[in-house]
């Protein structure tokens, strides 16, 4: 159950060197940030600014050089590698700029394959796959393969593999960036309905200004640091509401 004593996510002091050659070279030079429940966060800065490598570092695949990533009051790297992934199969839903397909398998397949490798049954993992194409309307496609589809049809994808396991935070990675105008705004859509209506946590980074308009919270970042943050609106959820997401994440592996 969520106690709702803690934010969403925090980030502390958090620094991130990088070894190139003999030379350690800073990515993240103290970054401070704080993420309350059901927010949508949009990362804005120029490319080379720390901003992927930031969500990396949130979604324990950086491990820093200095500082805390808290998800509900845990520290993420006080687990180890493992600990680390399983935490973030249950915690997050992740779409990139480029998604990654195992192309031996259909979209049906690789929409189930996050809840396959967690363990959960193939009959389950199948029905909860076709329940979320159906969602998304995207069942129809279910027997094609990833790289028959268009490029803003694979996003949509890659956003139905990033909810299987019912996450209650969504990180997304520039996930426009190859897109067309109209796909883009279309998947902006999908994933603003996600957060007002099915109370998602989203964090999304990207270098278009364009989309500072979904946003509860804007970041500015630039060389490593957070330049400004921006707070346009709280979202109101109540208790009972942040339970009850939270608890989805809890069941969304369940075998």
């Amino acid at each position: 159950m969520a106690s709702g004593s803690h934010a969403t996510l925090e980030v502390r002091k958090l620094k991130k060197n990088f070894l190139v050659g003999k030379e350690e070279i800073p990515v993240l030079k103290g970054i401070d940030l704080k993420v309350d429940f059901g927010e949508f966060v949009v990362i804005l800065g120029p490319s080379g600014c720390g901003k992927s490598t930031l969500l990396n570092t949130i979604l324990g695949l950086e491990e820093p050089t200095e500082g805390q990533v808290l998800v509900r009051g845990k520290d993420v790297y006080t687990m180890d590698e493992d600990g680390r992934a399983n935490f973030r199969r249950q915690k997050f839903g992740v779409v990139y700029q480029q998604p990654n397909w195992i192309r031996s398998l259909n979209v049906i397949e690789n929409v189930a394959f996050p809840l396959n490798i967690a363990g959960v049954h193939h009959h389950t993992a199948m029905k909860r796959a076709k329940e979320i194409l159906y969602l998304f309307k995207f069942d129809k496609y279910e027997k094609y393969y990833p790289m028959e589809l268009s490029g803003g049809q694979q996003q949509k994808l890659s956003m139905c593999r990033a909810l299987i396991a019912n996450p209650w935070i969504v990180l997304a990675d520039e996930p426009t960036g190859n897109l067309d105008t109209i796909t883009a705004e279309d998947l902006m859509y999908d994933l603003k309905v996600l957060n007002s209506e099915s109370r998602r946590t989203i964090i999304m980074v990207t270098h278009n200004t364009d989309y500072e308009r979904y946003a509860t919270k804007l970041i500015y970042m630039e060389d490593g640091l957070i330049k400004k943050i921006e707070q346009r609106e709280k979202p109101v959820i109540s208790q009972e509401e942040e339970e009850q997401v939270i608890d989805l994440a809890e069941e969304g592996l369940a075998k």
